[in-house]
This record gives C-alpha cells, sequence and structure tokens, in this order.
C-alpha cells in the first residue's frame, strides 16, 4: 500500500479512537455494496496502523456508514455480524478481494485495495466528529507497484520508521508475536507480499539506518527480524 507522511495519515492512533470517526453522507455511498465499504474500511485500518480485527473493522464500518452497518432497531450499536458477512464474501472463493480469519485479521489484496482507491475518490478520506480529516494525496490513489524504488532520503526513511507503532512498542518493551500486523506497517506490505520483495524492503530500510550511522534504528530492525523470522521466509506468502 501506498506510504503516505505518517504523522498526517494517523488520524486515529489507538482503536478506542475509531468511535471518534464521523458518518460519511449516506447519498455517497447508497450504491455500493456492503463487501465494497468494509474494503473502504480495512484500507484506512491498515493506513493507521491498527489491527484489522473483526471488532476493529465493525466498529469502523458501523462509525462511517451507519445506516448500513448498525444494529436493527440499535442502530446505537455496531452490527458485526453484517460486518463479519462482508469480510466473507470479500474472500477469494468469492470476490477476491481481501485474505484473512476473525484469529489473524485482515489484509486486502491488489484487487481489493483497486476498490479501495476508487472508493476513497469518491468519498474523501474519514474525518471525526470535530472535523479533522484524514490526508490522502492524489498520489496515493495511484496503484502501487509491486516493488516500490528504494528512497533516496535516508533521513525521511528512518523518520517514517520511527513514527510507527511497531518502533514505539519496542521502545516500550512491549513487542510480542501479535504485533505482525505493525511489521507489515512498517515496510508497507501486506500478507499476500513475496517474501522476496519483504526481504528487500526490509534490506532498503537497514541500508538507510546503515548509511545515517544510526545504531538504534539497527538495533530495532535486527529486533524485529529476530521477533519475526517467518516474516521473511521463502515460506512467507
Amino acid at each position: 500500500m501506498d506510504k503516505m507522511k505518517v504523522g498526517e495519515s494517523l488520524l486515529v492512533k489507538h482503536e478506542k479512537d475509531l468511535a471518534t470517526i464521523a458518518n460519511k453522507d449516506p447519498a455517497l455511498y447508497q450504491g455500493a455494496s456492503l463487501a465494497a465499504l468494509t474494503v473502504y474500511s480495512l484500507f484506512w485500518l491498515h493506513q493507521w496502523q491498527l489491527r484489522r480485527t473483526i471488532e476493529a473493522v465493525s466498529v469502523l464500518n458501523w462509525r462511517l456508514f451507519p445506516d448500513k452497518f448498525g444494529m436493527v432497531g440499535w442502530p446505537e450499536y455496531p452490527d458485526a455480524f453484517r460486518t463479519n458477512r462482508s469480510l466473507l464474501q470479500g474472500q477469494p472463493k468469492y470476490r477476491n478481494w481481501l485474505t484473512g480469519a476473525a484469529s489473524t485479521g485482515f489484509s486486502l489484496n491488489e484487487r481489493g485495495l483497486d476498490i479501495a482507491r476508487t472508493l476513497t475518490a469518491k468519498l474523501g478520506p474519514p474525518s471525526t466528529i470535530t472535523g479533522k480529516r484524514a490526508v490522502f494525496h492524489p498520489a496515493d490513489l495511484k496503484a502501487a507497484p509491486s516493488v516500490r524504488p528504494r528512497s533516496v532520503e535516508p533521513e525521511r526513511e528512518l523518520q517514517l520508521a520511527r513514527n510507527t507503532r511497531l518502533f514505539e512498542k519496542w521502545q516500550s518493551h512491549v513487542l510480542s508475536e501479535r504485533d505482525l500486523i505493525h511489521v507489515h506497517s512498517l515496510l508497507g506490505i501486506f500478507d499476500h507480499t513475496p517474501a522476496k520483495v519483504r526481504s528487500k524492503k526490509m534490506r532498503d530500510l537497514e541500508r538507510c539506518a546503515e548509511d545515517m550511522n544510526d545504531a538504534e534504528m539497527l538495533a530495532f530492525l535486527a529486533d524485529v527480524r529476530s521477533q519475526f523470522p517467518e516474516d521473511f521466509s521463502n515460506n512467507s506468502t
């Protein structure tokens, strides 16, 4: 997925902040399927570096599209069943927009990213009930190449890495296996990204740290490799 400026894009920094997201105008999305709207939500959960659990997707769907994902009779509550059904419809067996499971979280594939970009162009980025909008640059609407060229600005790349949730957790000594989703956000990858591409992105970041003699970042990246070896093995998909 395309990387935006991290400091700008993190309108939501914690799952609890999803409750501050404002409703979208129903007139803008009435023609969209529930599965497509769910893809939009997944896209923004990834941009905000949040775990894409069924609970998080259900809450964001409900906040953005309450008339589609609110419980019948109790519209002030999210309907997790509708979100779950939409996630199932997006799986490879049906629309082939996403992969994942309730136990591991969900990720968009390239087809799903195309849907998300199209909807973002139509609906605009999410905003909060106070009017603050997520930043989304026009270039982000373009399909990302399979391998992003290495940046010639190592300082910027390292600052982006420092602004991630994974680095924050590492500094606080609370890194765990559950944080694999944050590794994906660090490198701008997905579950379906080939191991060769994952390794290249990690090596590019390591070279940036080496070029800048950044011992702290090198230690962080070494710990990431040690903690999540399966993410860079040839068996990764």
